[in-house]
């Protein structure tokens, strides 16, 4: 039979399509009967159409109107959604769901942005934002951190929010963002009093750090770890140059019968380099001492190298001579840190990435020095030290000073030795 409007044919009433659509209460009643009807829920309590059911026994079915979806909480993930508001707090995105170790239980709402996870030892526990999201990034329950303890809370200070778990803890701060802290390091941050001592929040992770250790930073310090060491808490580490020692003067000097002696001194890092000079110091004789304090570095103790190249002045500009090898220095350590790929890298990381490769951040100096100097002030030697950053973190934290001809120091370099002359050179560390 043909349409006279249109020339087209007419659907007979058995090829018209039929388009079902549940209406929300359709969508609740289906997953009700799916769970098992009155036998699971029990006698309903209330009905809030097309938005949730909820039933005697403690459980409710919700409408999630974005996933046109109904989903099932129930027991005691129910009892703390409740206290949280209910659907104030979020509308479900998942029936309660064995997590996969086995243990515990848990529904997420609102969109996967939030979740209440249950054990048997832990109880229900609410987690969201920025704190669920680290959670999971670290692998959720089977984690270091295990499962959580407490709700997302506010910090005494008024400032973060944390959620407690079986192995540690997440605090977030709106310019730290969400990191994590367990184990001994947690232990001992706790000891010191959380956020209120002087470390303040944690900037990173737990994390890799040099020479199998562990470490997390801090807004103000860190807190380092190795199994010999146990847990250590630091600020930053100021280094100084404390002072030059000779031990033999130069055979001939060209303006006195005493030695002149400077010391251009550098410092690299796998984040700094920086290039200074001590004093010219006049009339130095063997056996004389002459303390100083330059500061050379003060930061985060990843790594260190420290280069001192020895001078006699005659008729030359100590400060030329420094600028000259500041550009070597320069040079080297930035083709290094490319080398290396220690750019991009921030926080305790980067120690453990610069590890044994740490001292070619730093120039074989002296060569390059003698180059430049044909004529005006002599190069007498040059040594370098190079301190791993577990070893700054105990010289700093755990090691006293020692003391030779009244110069301070917890590091000295090797002799150095030139036209007749002995000298060596004295660092302190110290806490910043």
């Amino acid at each position: 039979m043909e349409n006279a409007m249109s020339g087209g044919a007419i659907p007979l009433p058995h090829e018209r399509q039929v388009h079902v659509v549940f209406s929300p209460d359709n969508i609740i009643r289906l997953k009700f009967h799916s769970f098992g009807g009155d036998a699971f829920f029990g006698p309903l309590d209330r009905k809030d159409a097309g938005i949730a059911w909820y039933f005697k026994n403690g459980s409710c079915i919700c409408y999630n109107r974005s996933m046109h979806a109904a989903f099932v909480i129930y027991g005691d993930i129910f009892k703390k959604w409740t206290l949280l508001g209910g659907l104030a707090f979020g509308v479900p995105t998942t029936d309660e769901l064995p997590t996969p170790d086995g243990v515990g239980r848990f529904n997420h709402f609102n969109d996967n942005s939030a979740s209440i996870y249950w054990t048997p030892t832990t109880g229900a526990m609410a987690i969201y934002g920025e704190i669920r999201k680290k959670w999971a990034s670290l692998g959720w329950e089977r984690s270091p951190l295990g499962y959580p303890t407490t709700d997302e809370l506010p910090t005494p200070d008024g400032v973060g929010r944390f959620n407690h778990f079986t192995g540690g803890s997440i605090y977030w701060t709106p310019w730290t963002g969400a990191n994590a802290v367990w184990g001994d390091i947690r232990r001992k941050w706790e000891s010191l009093g959380w956020e209120q001592s002087y470390l303040g929040y944690p900037t990173s992770d737990e994390v890799d750090f040099a020479e199998g250790g562990r470490a997390n930073s801090f807004e103000h310090g860190g807190i380092y770890w190795w199994p010999d060491t146990g847990a250590i808490d630091l600020k930053d580490v100021v280094v100084h140059y404390t002072g030059l020692h000779c031990f033999g003067e130069t055979d001939w000097d060209q303006s006195s019968s005493s030695d002149e002696p400077y010391v251009i001194l550098s410092v690299t890092t796998p984040k700094v380099a920086a290039t200074t000079r001590s004093q010219v110091y006049d009339d130095v004789d063997a056996g004389e001492a002459r303390p100083d304090l330059v500061e050379l570095y003060r930061g985060p103790p990843y790594g260190i190298n420290i280069g001192a190249v020895l001078m006699e002045q005659d008729f030359g500009d100590p400060d030329v001579y420094k600028e000259d090898v500041k550009r070597v220095v320069m040079g080297v350590h930035t083709a290094g840190t490319v080398a290396l790929g220690l750019i991009p890298v921030v926080g305790p990381a980067v120690a453990a990435i610069a590890g044994p490769a740490l001292g070619s951040l730093m120039p074989s100096i002296g060569g390059e020095v003698n180059n430049l100097l044909n004529f005006g002030d002599d190069r007498l030697g040059s040594a370098t030290v190079t301190l791993s950053a577990k070893q700054m973190v105990l010289l700093a934290a755990r090691t006293g000073n020692s003391n030779f001809n009244g110069i301070g120091f917890k590091v000295e370099t090797p002799l150095i030795s030139g036209s007749g002359a002995s000298y060596k050179a004295y660092f302190g560390l110290v806490p910043a």
